[in-house]
């Protein structure tokens, strides 16, 4: 089979870039090793409102054309975070935000590509690439564009000789049954070693769940995400599944040869909070209208790198600087407390919004 372009991987950022690609005669192959695309779910499920996202990616535009969602996809609303300290001290910041049925969205995400002109198979993985020939279940397909949006392990990577995000936290989530505050809740400490806990509130349930640095973990995973849902009084739940969060940054290079890397796989995470479902929009509506003009025009493949990096490169530069300042604290819940008390409501917002929290450093 011979196609323009293969996108491996129909979350946000394949699903995206497949929208903003097809078209105009170009063959574009989406596909996914799930059978049932937004399952299992394996995020948080949290969207910022798009004033946020301006305010965080002041270079962007047109957000609203990428993070209008409609309101049967949208499960919950709040208009703050509570960043709560190892001793239990609140400081609540104003943040305004949905939570998502990341099930039904992705699905939604993969529908506007096929109605763009893609196509999409599900239940077919990729085992190699060779010379631009993917080998997968479906056969061998040679394609001018390969797109690796494969999540932070990439097997794309791998096969294409681009770095996969080196530091890769594991993350466990549940959907949580019960009654919660429309709030955002992030828990710091022991609790989550290296990372945080999560209730991100939906309709008579939440999304709950941790992330942590694997190397400061004493107990099994399991065992660290039930005592966390014991402390903060969560007793029924279900659908718990567990992932890979990329924690460092976005990788050095995202394009080589015929292939680029979007999303997870490339990096194009928040490092200070997790948070990659708008950044993989964003950075899958560059990819597509990259290889558009490449295919049709003749442009530099590589110049999505560039692109991508003038909208988003400081910002997730200054998220991963926070990350790193903040990894100084965590091992430690008394150090983890006083950073807290020292940076404060103010600074504690600049870290959630991806700005550096000292304006001297």
């Amino acid at each position: 089979m011979e196609v323009d372009v293969l996108i491996i991987g129909a979350g946000p950022a394949g699903s995206t870039t497949a929208k903003y690609c097809a078209g105009n005669g170009l063959d574009v192959l989406l596909i996914d090793r799930r059978r049932e695309i937004g399952y299992p779910v394996q995020c948080g499920e949290f969207l910022p409102a798009v004033k946020e996202m301006y305010s965080m990616f002041p270079e962007t535009s047109d957000l609203e054309e990428l993070l209008t969602v409609d309101s049967s996809l949208v499960m919950g609303r709040s208009d703050s975070i509570d960043l709560i300290s190892p001793k239990g001290r609140v400081y609540r910041v104003p943040f305004e935000g949905l939570t998502l049925d990341r099930r039904l969205f992705d699905k939604h995400l993969a529908k506007l590509a096929v109605e763009a002109g893609a196509r999409l198979e599900t239940a077919t993985s990729m085992h190699s690439i060779e010379n631009g020939v993917a080998a997968t279940t479906l056969g061998e397909i040679k394609a001018k564009v390969i797109v690796g949006a494969d999540g932070p392990n990439s097997r794309t990577a791998r096969e294409v000789g681009l770095q996969r995000p080196p530091a890769r936290y594991p993350a466990v989530a549940c959907q949580a049954e019960g009654t919660f505050e429309p709030v955002v809740k992030m828990y710091f400490g022991s609790v989550a070693p290296g990372g945080y806990g999560w209730v991100i509130p939906k309709n008579k349930r939440a999304n709950v769940g941790i992330g942590f640095r694997p190397d400061l973990l004493k107990d099994r995973p399991s065992e660290l995400f039930e005592k966390f849902a014991k402390k903060i009084g969560v007793t029924s739940f279900t659908d718990v599944t567990m992932g890979f969060v990329p924690q460092s940054g976005p990788v050095a290079r995202t394009v080589h040869g015929n292939a680029m890397l979007v999303g997870d796989s490339a990096g194009h995470v928040m490092a200070s909070n997790g948070g990659g479902i708008p950044i993989a929009m964003i950075a899958g509506r560059i990819a597509g209208k990259t290889i558009r003009e490449h295919l049709e025009n003749g442009i530099p493949l590589d110049a999505y790198d560039r692109r991508w990096r003038e909208i988003m490169g400081k910002p997730l530069a200054d998220s991963l600087w926070t990350k790193k300042l903040g990894d100084l604290f965590f091992p430690s819940d008394r150090r983890t407390e006083f950073a807290m008390r020292v940076l404060g409501r103010r600074g504690l917002a600049r870290a959630i919004r991806c700005t550096r929290v000292f304006y001297i450093i």
